[in-house]
């Protein structure tokens, strides 16, 4: 098993001895070191972490061991994991048959240098007096502790007490191996998901209603695994969990944010599973009994334990054995102590052994299945399993197949699964967007994901090169021009993660600054770009005022009496009114004064229209910039094509003397008829043709009447 990362753990393992009082590290050194000399605190710790490093004397330590604790970093090594928290060690040991004094060999580790606490899971202020202590805060918390990869390698050797169970007969040719590579085509395409938009999480560790909907109604992590035995409960949380422990997403402040996909997915499919083997042994989140679960914090997560129980019960099988997937069931509810077999609550024997070892170790090609006499799935350890329990050689790559990409005109690519790679699968998931799994998976080309490709340090070549490669024809000329196209976009494209915008008041007074010196990018005939503020020598600049964009919009824009011509506050406006105004407005010739003004026209609004401007928009954007409403001579403009057609119409207008005449005419049903419309409170409407009528209704009222045309 090769080490991972051991100067890390080296480093760590010196955090966790100076965090020792003297006398107990001083304990710890005595039997690991053998020290004969009273060297410093310091020089104890540095020969501690050498030590460790020295095989031969790690072996010498081993043997020192009593069983109970050789057994339980045997099991240790075998999981791959070295960070384990102290109460699934002392389930291992209560399941391997120690049940009076369960934390024995665990001390024994602890006093021999072999274990440590992890400094993270307790104060920086505590220090360790005794180990006696370590049981108290892991009562207190779930304490973690882990193992130096440099000593569990060694442990690799010893056995384990662990029974051989019951052979199962099953046929030779049913036997079926997954091909491993479902959770990683899965984790690729939540890396995706995460790196659209991060996931956020409450303070409870739940996730968000909308954030959850997002993982529950992605098709691609929810889809039935074509190389899954057992359905598995909240999949999308499954790979959430792994992919948190792999590093592929990382929570910051409760928001998941994508992270980098891991570079062992490069080096073939046996290194790309033991990442995910390994994290099996640290997912908090979920478990295969009931999906998502709250971690709450002081309380015991025994499924790790039992993951590890249940591999190295398969390991303790002779080679190409199967074992009915009940029987380790049975196994594991007879002797983990979280299932006793007494006064269990019926939550807890609930089945989940099978779905575990059916539905998740086997798409990860840990085990082979088949169908025993009785029609029941059995299991055995594959060559990748027993590779990674420490107990046989690497297995053999399988054939390749390099041409598996289809990529087609629509920008399309099937990718054939027999002949993808872990690493071929991350290159694609950099620039293509997963939107189906199966024998055949789908992925689609689109502008962001080869942007997203570009900003990780792909280029146009290299992703066209994937496709030559791996493509079973020629790539499609309208997939390269589209390539091309968005690679040139992006190319065009300079950020600044932060900057200062310099505008000037004519193009001739920004030449003049660059002549100067000023250490500016133009980017418009007025405006220009310093990439650091520190840079500038504000004392050679006569400010005019200064933006900050994060507030609201300034109140910059006075409308004149016309109701079309706006007038610009210059030392109040911002870039953004230079690109609003222009889609509705056209700029006049700055007068005597130097003001800057824009005039509404019909042309500039029918523009506008056309481009989705309306009304209420119009309306908005006047009450942000003028503090105003619309003015009437505007919304004419714009709004005036959209209106009934206007009517002219030749009538002659009665004026009478008060406004009740007025009502009384419009009232009276004689005359009522008789009017067109009322035009004001004294004046209505008559057509020519209803003069006469009116003109003797107005007599029988006494009423004269003085006509003036």
């Amino acid at each position: 098993m090769p080490l991972s990362d051991p100067a890390v753990w080296s480093d760590l393992l010196r955090q966790a001895l100076g965090r020792y009082d003297e006398p107990l590290l001083r304990q710890v050194a005595a039997k690991l070191v053998r020290t004969r000399n009273q060297w410093p605190a310091d020089e104890l710790i540095d020969r501690a972490a050498g030590t460790v490093a020295n095989a031969a004397v790690i072996d010498r330590r081993l043997e020192d061991l009593d069983p109970a604790a050789r057994q339980l970093l045997a099991l240790l090594a075998r999981s791959r994991q070295p960070r384990w928290r102290l109460g699934n060690l002392v389930e291992l040991v209560i399941a391997l048959g120690q049940r009076e004094e369960p934390f024995k060999p665990v001390l024994a580790l602890f006093e021999n240098g072999l274990l440590y606490p992890d400094p993270a899971s307790f104060g920086p202020a505590n220090r360790l007096k005794s180990f006696e202590q370590i049981i108290g805060l892991a009562s207190a918390g779930g304490l973690t502790v882990f193992a130096h990869p440099a000593v569990t390698v060694r442990a690799l050797a010893n056995k384990v007490d662990l029974p051989e169970l019951p052979a199962a007969v099953v046929g030779a040719a049913a036997v079926r191996e997954a091909d491993g590579l479902e959770w990683l085509l899965r984790l690729s395409a939540l890396w995706q998901l995460v790196a659209s938009g991060p996931l956020r999480r409450t303070q409870g560790g739940a996730f968000f209603k909308r954030d959850l909907d997002r993982l529950r109604g992605d098709v691609v992590l929810n889809s039935q695994s074509a190389d899954s035995l057992a359905d598995l409960p909240d999949p999308a949380l499954l790979a959430v969990a792994l992919a948190e422990v792999e590093g592929i997403v990382r929570d910051s402040d409760g928001e998941l944010a994508a992270g980098p996909l891991p570079s062992s997915w490069e080096d073939g499919l046996p290194e790309a599973t033991g990442g995910l083997y390994a994290g099996l042994f640290r997912m908090e989140s979920w478990d295969p009994l009931d999906g998502f679960r709250m971690a709450t914090p002081g309380t015991g997560n025994p499924f790790p334990s039992a993951y590890l129980l249940i591999l190295a019960l398969l390991g303790r099988q002779p080679p190409g054995v199967f074992v009915s997937a009940g029987a380790l069931e049975t196994w594991l509810l007879e002797h983990h102590p979280y299932w006793p077999q007494e006064d269990a609550r019926p939550s807890r024997l609930r089945s989940w052994a099978s779905t575990f070892v059916l539905g998740l170790l086997f798409p990860l090609r840990l085990v082979q299945a088949a169908k025993d006499e009785a029609g029941a799935w059995a299991v055995r350890l594959s060559p990748l399993g027993r590779w990674l329990l420490g107990l046989g050689e690497v297995p053999a790559a399988a054939a390749a197949f390099p041409q598996t990409l289809l990529v087609q005109p629509n920008l399309e690519i099937l990718a054939y699964r027999q002949g993808l790679t872990p690493g071929l699968i991350a290159r694609l998931a950099h620039f293509a967007a997963w939107k189906g799994l199966g024998a055949a998976c789908l992925l689609q080309l689109q502008p962001e994901t080869v942007y997203r490709a570009l900003e990780a340090g792909f280029n146009f070549e290299t992703i066209l090169q994937t496709l030559e490669q791996h493509g079973t024809r020629t790539t499609p000329a309208p997939v390269i021009d589209s390539l091309r196209t968005w690679a040139n976009k992006r190319d065009r494209i300079t950020i600044y993660p932060s900057a200062a915008l310099l505008e000037f008041a004519s193009a001739e007074e920004l030449n003049e600054a660059l002549a100067r010196g000023v250490p500016a990018v133009r980017l418009t005939d007025r405006l220009a770009l310093v990439p650091h503020d520190d840079d500038i020598d504000f004392k050679h600049f006569r400010l005019t005022g200064t933006r900050d964009y994060g507030l609201p919009p300034e109140k910059c824009v006075t409308v004149e009496p016309d109701g079309v011509t706006l007038t610009i506050d210059l030392s109040r406006s911002d870039l953004l009114l230079e690109t609003e105004l222009p889609r509705f407005a056209v700029a006049l010739d700055r007068g005597a004064a130097g003001r800057r003004q824009y005039r509404l026209t019909p042309a500039s609004l029918a523009a506008a229209r056309d481009n989705g401007m309306s009304v209420p928009l119009l309306e908005v954007w006047f009450g942000q910039r003028t503090g105003g409403p619309l003015s009437p001579a505007a919304r004419l403009l714009l709004a005036g094509a959209q209106t009934p057609p206007a009517e002219l119409k030749r009538h002659l207008v009665l004026h009478v003397a008060t406004p009740e005449l007025a009502d009384g005419l419009v009232q009276w049903p004689e005359t009522r008829a008789l009017i067109e419309e009322r035009l004001g409170p004294t004046a209505l409407a008559v057509a020519e043709e209803n003069v006469a009528s009116l003109r003797e209704q107005l007599r029988l009222l006494s009423m004269q009447l003085s006509e003036l045309v």
